[in-house]
């Protein structure tokens, strides 16, 4: 059962119908059963999957039970318990990519390293992998790790910590939420339906709609076309690949988180946002502030922020203090560096076991971010030299241009099949100059003709009007204020639009959401 789907749809209709007329103590059981056949659908069926997806939990709730309120064994059961996950998601996750490395490691010494049980395991951990490990990992040691430092109770009840966890909108491709998030939402006061709340949810799944099925479905046979024969389309081919992918993985990501979160505020239940209009960021950092916000806030405070306090960084910034003076953090912040260099490595990781995702959305945009801090005096010098105005629309137009380029660029290694591709693709980018690929219809030879154009640039104009507005205000409060006509108009031509040009070519697949694959 796919999000874009009848199926779901009947399935959520079903759930949302049931839900309000239940008591308030029964309604998180509901969504439990709810959810524990949602995961059991998305899993195909899989029943070692899931029984491994079970015993994971499980085992995070026994270990919850031994944390925190001065409990002698806090610290062990912690531990434990962490160093459990970590293995289970390297297990499961990253056993293929570890097992390659072990290959390539001996061909380099001319050592034969392949053994016949490593490779059975990697076959049954890749065959039997839980769905959505990457997310609900982290949502688990979250857990535990607020249960630890006191921040957060342990639940008693282990039906309730699976619910937290296996939350059927949580288990598409997030967002990363924390108990403190949820505890009041799940299992506090009983949910009525609301009208307003229905309406304004049903809004937010269309609008998700809109962004995969009218643009990132057609971007993606753009990107598709390029990337899969890049040695033929060269030159200025690859950076519209490159800006194409950008675009289609914003609107697939965050199309989907539109849809998760719209479907569960009908239930009345909140999630945090993901995305905050990133492409109108001035810088690199701020970019990924905007971007993926859960997976950022949950590495700031449960990587970064601990590795910073620990006693071998604390000794670090000492260290530099005594032999760098007291302002070295304003010339070269050697302890923070590093510890934004484990993070970034940590986002490339996570994002899938290869090295084009751990160069290109992790070393990668390390590097960027730390040249540009590194070399800001440069910067601010040449600004007053060349008497630049910062405060001029057309200098933000610039920075905005700037860090879109900066990103597309290493968000290209991450569509490219492997990083040595990714080389490869933008070697070939300057293999020739090639503009009059915008001007003699070499574009429509890429899978779409004119009118997929048309419908493609009517979808990109209106996305750039509602994250223009949304700079501002929120768009749904911006509609509700219009007149009924005029509101009825906004959600027709949404639902129009996804039914008649919602793009169902021959390679569409509802469940080939990107992130959906961690």
């Amino acid at each position: 059962m796919q999000v874009i789907s009848l199926d779901f749809f009947i399935f959520f209709l079903i759930v949302s119908l049931v839900y309000f007329v239940l008591p308030a103590k029964a309604q998180w059981v509901w969504l439990l059963i709810a959810s524990l056949v949602f995961y059991y659908s998305h899993m195909y069926y899989s029943v070692a999957g899931c029984i491994i997806f079970l015993a994971i939990v499980l085992v995070n709730w026994a270990g919850s039970q031994h944390m925190g309120d001065g409990h002698p064994k806090s610290k062990q059961a912690y531990l434990f318990t962490l160093i459990f996950d970590i293995a289970a998601l390297a297990l499961f996750k990253y056993s293929r990519f570890l097992y390659e490395i072990i290959l390539a490691a001996g061909r380099l010494f001319k050592v034969n390293l392949s053994n016949d049980i490593c490779g059975l395991i990697v076959y049954y951990t890749q065959e039997n992998c839980p769905d959505k490990i990457s997310y609900f990992m982290l949502i688990l040691i979250a857990y535990i790790t607020d249960v630890y430092w006191q921040k957060s109770r342990a639940l008693r009840n282990p039906a309730k910590t699976l619910l937290f966890v296996s939350y059927f909108p949580l288990m598409t491709s997030g967002p990363i939420v924390t108990f403190e998030q949820m505890e009041n939402q799940l299992f506090g006061e009983k949910h009525r339906f609301s009208y307003d709340r229905y309406v304004r949810g049903t809004e937010r799944v269309l609008w998700g709609l809109f962004k995969k099925m009218v643009i990132s479905e057609r971007l993606a046979v753009i990107v598709s076309r390029i990337y899969d024969y890049y040695e033929v389309y060269n030159g200025l081919y690859i950076f519209v690949a490159a800006a194409s992918f950008a675009i289609q993985l914003y609107c697939d990501f965050s199309g989907l988180m539109d849809i998760v979160l719209g479907i569960s505020e009908v239930l009345g239940i909140y999630l945090p946002e993901n995305f905050d209009t990133p492409f109108y960021s001035v810088n690199l950092s701020e970019f990924w502030r905007r971007w993926h916000i859960t997976l950022g806030a949950f590495l700031r405070d449960y990587v970064l922020y601990p590795v910073q306090r620990s006693k071998g960084f604390r000794n670090m910034r000492k260290w530099c203090k005594n032999h760098l003076g007291r302002g070295y953090e304003k010339k070269y912040n050697i302890p923070l560096y590093l510890s934004l260099l484990i993070s970034w490595f940590l986002i490339g990781l996570w994002h899938g076991g290869g090295w084009n995702y751990i160069f290109g959305v992790g070393l990668y945009m390390w590097a960027v971010i730390v040249i540009g801090d590194l070399l800001s005096p440069f910067f601010a010098w040449l600004v007053r030299v060349l008497h630049i105005n910062t405060g001029c629309a057309s200098y933000t137009f610039f920075q905005r241009v700037r860090t879109f380029a900066l990103f597309m660029f290493g968000l290209s290694f991450f569509r490219a099949e492997t990083l040595k591709d990714g080389f490869l693709m933008w070697k070939s980018a300057f293999f020739r100059f090639n503009p009059w690929i915008f001007f003699d219809e070499s574009l429509f030879n890429l899978g779409l003709d004119r009118r997929e154009w048309g419908i493609l640039a009517f979808g990109l104009l209106v996305l750039f009007i509602v994250s223009y507005i949304s700079q501002k205000r929120d768009v749904r409060d911006y509609i509700r204020e219009q007149n009924f006509v005029a509101r009825l108009a906004v959600f027709a031509v949404l639902f129009v639009m996804v039914i008649v040009y919602g793009y169902y070519g021959a390679d569409f697949n509802a469940a080939d959401f990107i992130y959906g694959r961690f």
